[in-house]
């Protein structure tokens, strides 16, 4: 391939709650947008007559028809598990592929012209599995990935990318069903990654599911019914509690109010339930905590401490929540940032990274690293009475591509074959850690000379595909192996057959890319990575601000933050207008 390509490379961030395409246009990174928003809800589902809906209109039948429907599949990735739908069953791969085919189709839309390329981003605790199910969603959608990068990590790409001197940040990144967060130096045109943590099964929807499962038990304590037994009312109760989650963000309390929502001896009942913030923040300080431990464990890493950390980037929809500024204020001493929506950022980073895939000077080079260690299976101790245990030989944070190597010795001197067993995780009990592959290196030397030593090599490539290889020494005898999950990759033929079938529903569906669509200002301008959204100003003037404002005045302006970002998804420019005016009034006040 040329240093620049003629087809474009888009960027997808394919998230558990929205997902989001941007793509370097005329200059420039944008958000490619339909009806007025960036943001496709990472619902898929199946109408009554058939039709197979994405993105707002799936979200809208959910509550109604939970069982065609699917959400949150991005947390099922990397697992050998059929998720059903109406009467078929789709593995997560499949239905990450329509959520991605969409937004494909969108973007075609919008550039006039074929987009097959693409970079993806996954969270930065993907392990090998997950990264791969993620891979084969972008070539059954039709894509061919040319890099799958880390959120966080891509988050960093559109903040001072034109910046000369040292900087360390903290890239905080708490999405709808993830958790990640990045400790990263940028210096002279380079952003280079110390060290990553997270956890692939805390985000924003068991926020969710904790004040559900509140509301739930006191309507139990009063009336006698559990609202979460029937699949559909659990869906409407939790959709509820969502709202009620945001409207906390601003407010100091909040009611979960569903009329009809239950009927007992023919008698409807509705929900009315008031939650405090305060209360709210109880229920969800254990999983807030968590995130702050990864915090901690990651600045570790990095040989780094607080005082050291010059900027905390906020990322993903949750990290609105008040009590996670609260606490990493508390934590690292620094004002959260939000110079980029925190919903757009990861995709803005995929398509500056994809833009330079491409040969587009339009923002730092990337160092990213590897966030699991990888090892394989030994044995230790009398070969008569040997503990099998765990190798390391790739460390997380192993800066990328990364090669390391070990030697080993047979157990036996007519030792004629030895399994490599190829493990992922940091325990040093290999139970604990997840098995990726094995090979068998057959043939070993035999003779009188012959030592046993086996050389295992690991080398793990910039878009996180692992290769292994073991060689004997003496004799050159070599096996490798590239990890392809067992449990997720699917054989050609299946492949082949979910392609078609993921072809048939689209040409058979009436949810096509709508025809307003566009692109956002949303973007980052080359050169001198200067945020360049409709906001920017304004937003930087919120964040010099922000320290001096009361603790009303700080709530005020987010509440007016999130109405402007409201506004603008549902295509409100007057309102839009209306309440930035508002918002310069309180900040005109605070500066005064």
């Amino acid at each position: 391939m040329s240093a620049i390509d003629d087809s474009p490379i888009i960027g997808i961030d394919l998230g558990t709650t929205n997902s989001v395409v941007a793509a370097y246009i005329d200059g420039r990174i944008r958000v490619l947008e339909e009806q007025g928003t960036g943001l496709l809800p990472s619902v898929v589902g199946v109408s009554a007559d058939g039709k197979l809906l994405i993105g707002q209109a799936a979200k809208n039948q959910l509550v109604a028809f939970p069982e065609r429907t699917l959400a949150s599949v991005k947390r099922r990735m990397g697992e050998a598990v059929n998720l059903k739908m109406a009467d078929e069953e789709y593995s997560p791969q499949e239905i990450s592929a329509m959520i991605l085919r969409r937004l494909k189709d969108r973007a075609e839309q919008v550039l006039g012209r074929p987009a097959t390329r693409a970079v993806i981003t996954v969270p930065a605790f993907f392990d090998e599995g997950q990264r791969q199910a993620t891979r084969e969603a972008g070539e059954l959608a039709g894509l061919t990935i040319e890099r799958i990068i880390n959120e966080p990590t891509a988050a960093a790409l559109v903040y001072h990318a034109g910046q000369t001197g040292r900087r360390h940040l903290v890239i905080y990144d708490l999405g709808g069903g993830t958790f990640d967060v990045s400790i990263v130096r940028m210096e002279d045109g380079v952003v280079e990654v110390l060290s990553s943590k997270g956890d692939t099964k805390l985000g924003g929807d068991d926020f969710d599911t904790l004040l559900m499962e509140n509301v739930a038990e006191r309507f139990s304590s009063e009336h006698g019914v559990d609202l979460t037994e029937n699949a559909s009312t659990r869906w409407r109760l939790l959709q509820a509690c969502e709202r009620a989650k945001r409207e906390l963000s601003q407010h100091a309390f909040t009611r979960v109010s569903e009329e009809f929502i239950a009927e007992v001896d023919g008698k409807p009942l509705s929900l009315d339930v008031r939650i405090d913030r305060h209360e709210y923040e109880e229920l969800i300080n254990p999983l807030v905590e968590r995130t702050i431990r990864c915090v901690d464990e990651a600045l570790n890493d990095a040989s780094l401490t607080t005082s050291q950390i010059d900027e905390l980037i906020l990322v993903g929809g949750s990290s609105r929540t008040p009590l996670v500024r609260q606490r990493l204020l508390q934590e690292l001493h620094h004002e959260a940032h939000w110079a980029v929506n925190p919903d757009l950022a990861v995709a803005l980073g995929a398509a500056t990274q994809a833009a330079m895939q491409s040969g587009a000077s339009v923002g730092p080079v990337l160092v990213d690293v590897a966030t699991h260690t990888l090892g394989i299976e030994c044995a230790r101790g009398s070969r008569f009475n040997p503990t099998i245990g765990y190798a390391p030989i790739l460390h997380r944070n192993s800066p990328l591509p990364a090669r390391h190597e070990d030697t080993f010795s047979t157990m036996f001197s007519d030792q004629e074959e030895a399994e490599i067993r190829v493990f992922q995780g940091e325990s040093p009990n290999l139970q604990y850690n997840k098995e990726l592959g094995s090979f068998r290196l057959s043939g070993l030397n035999k003779s009188a000379e012959a030592d046993g030593s086996i050389v295992v090599r690991f080398e793990l490539t910039l878009d996180g595909t692992l290769s292994v290889t073991a060689v004997e020494r003496l004799t050159g005898i070599t096996k490798s192996l590239k990890i392809r999950n067992a449990l997720t990759s699917q054989s050609e033929a299946t492949h082949d057959s979910a392609v078609e079938r993921l072809g048939m529903m689209f040409s058979d569906s009436d949810d096509v890319v709508a025809s307003e669509v566009g692109v956002s200002d949303a973007g980052i301008e080359t050169g001198e990575g200067r945020v360049d959204g409709p906001h920017s100003t304004l937003l930087m003037r919120v964040e010099k601000v922000r320290s001096d404002a009361s603790d009303e005045d700080a709530e005020d302006i987010d509440r007016l933050l999130q109405a402007i970002e409201e506004a603008e998804q549902r295509g409100d420019q007057e309102l839009v207008d209306s309440i930035r005016s508002e918002l310069e009034d309180l900040l005109f006040y605070i500066e005064g």
